[in-house]
């Protein structure tokens, strides 16, 4: 017991250095930018139309100019590299959607996409030696977190007037993350692991219009059920074999068993952490057609988290994102609907963006989220290229995006960020009213 006593506090104690930028780690992580390469080519926040002419995926009110049934699957890879020349790197898919168009008056659809990432790779900054019972220990200390909340879309939307179109979708969340906290002590780590199995509900509400030719969009959306996780935390183990988990398996590469045997300790201390994450954001967009093909649109969105957990989530440095605002301009080309020629099938995207954050922190002396002195703004730039392909206007798009994170606080500095995109859309003719013989 005591043993196991010094090794805890000394998981508190350690000092550690960041393997990636500090995102991943503010509140329930780094909230997912675009769910499509098309709005990501234009540094878009999914209100003005970036994939056709008249078409947003991420907008419903634009969906009932599509002409047929739509299926879209897009990939993203992410970079982080920081002034300490550490770098990491992760890809994943970045949405699944679905759209069928009704009449050219309505449209459903359904979609599924990351929500927030949330891996975490943290080692110790220094070499310590540990003298316990007149042994000389060699530990490090590390900390692992991998998963992240999902989100199911479920949208709807109709012309309401001749001018205006509204939209409707509501967002389940859901997923989990693993935390593993790790003493490595002579190389074989004593790991205190925990779940978080998440679970909410969002509401976004859209709205456009056109006003003297100029496509004007709104968007609005808050947490219907604020996000809530079920924490599982597991017994303290040393993970001899390791393998990441607490079990009874023989390896010859690290011989020997994890200990205590997994049937001699308690079962798992389980736990609510409620209000969570309690998201609202405003959102106006103003897009115009220029020379027939040519659209400039200029975006503004305002995010905050009105949460009121007080306490620190596990899988958080005990810091979230309180606020942020964005604002975006982008310039897209589009394909020429009638042409056949080649070149007149592209569409070229390119845009600007520039973000602020506001953090905030918990004190465990007041009990109370304070503001941080570390915040962060953003700037970059992205650029698109989209090919459509036949009749039915298939398309593939690529963005590639950089930007560049000034943080306050000097142990972070500047952060560089680069991310690649690449989706493909498949249209067709799914649901037909035959006529009966």
């Amino acid at each position: 017991m005591c043993l196991r006593s010094i090794i805890i506090k000394s998981l508190c104690l350690l000092s550690l250095s960041l393997a990636q930028g500090p995102f991943n780690g503010y509140g329930i992580g780094t909230l997912q930018n675009w769910t499509s390469p098309s709005e990501a080519g234009a540094s878009s926040i999914g209100l003005v139309p970036s994939y056709r002419s008249g078409i947003a995926l991420s907008n419903p009110t634009t969906w009932h100019n599509l002409r047929f049934t739509f299926l879209s699957i897009s990939y993203n890879g992410f970079e982080s590299s920081l002034k300490n020349s550490s770098k990491n790197g992760y890809s994943n898919l970045q949405s699944a959607q679905f759209i069928i168009p009704i009449k050219q008056k309505h449209a459903l659809g359904i979609e599924l996409h990351p929500y927030s990432y949330q891996k975490i790779d943290l080692v110790d900054s220094l070499e310590q030696d540990f003298i316990a019972f007149n042994d000389t220990l060699s530990i490090e200390k590390q900390f692992n977190q991998a998963g992240g909340v999902m989100a199911f879309d479920l949208s709807a939307s109709t012309v309401f007037l001749n001018k205006t179109n509204l939209g409707l979708t509501f967002q389940f969340l859901f997923g989990s993350s693993r935390q593993n906290n790790s003493l490595l002590i002579d190389e074989i780590p004593y790991t205190i692991s925990s779940r978080l199995n998440y679970s909410g509900v969002n509401t976004l509400l859209y709205a456009n219009t056109n006003i003297k030719n100029f496509n004007i969009f709104f968007k609005t959306s808050f947490s219907l059920k604020p996000l809530d996780a079920i924490e599982t935390k597991l017994y303290p183990y040393f993970d001899t074999n390791k393998n990441g988990y607490h079990d009874f398996v023989y390896d010859y590469l690290n011989p020997g068993y994890d200990f205590p045997h997994p049937n001699d300790v308690p079962e798992p201390e389980t736990g609510r952490l409620t209000n969570i994450h309690d998201y609202s954001s405003l959102s106006i967009g103003i897009s115009k057609i220029f020379i027939k093909r040519l659209q400039l649109s200029i975006e503004l969105e305002n995010n905050s988290d009105n949460s009121d957990f007080n306490s620190q989530i596990p899988n958080s440095f005990n810091s979230r994102i309180a606020n942020s605002d964005y604002l975006s301009m982008g310039l897209i080309w589009f394909p020429n609907e009638k042409s056949f020629r080649f070149i007149d099938n592209f569409t070229f995207r390119s845009g600007l963006s520039f973000n602020n954050f506001l953090i905030d922190d918990f004190s465990s002396s007041d009990n109370d989220r304070i503001k941080s002195n570390n915040n962060i703004s953003e700037f970059g730039y992205s650029i698109g290229l989209g090919y459509k392909f036949k009749s039915v206007g298939n398309q593939i798009d690529f963005t590639y995006h950089s930007s560049l994170r000034s943080h306050d606080n000097d142990s972070y500095g500047e952060e560089i960020f680069r991310g690649f995109q690449v989706g493909i859309s498949i249209a067709d003719i799914w649901f037909i009213k035959r006529r009966q013989r």
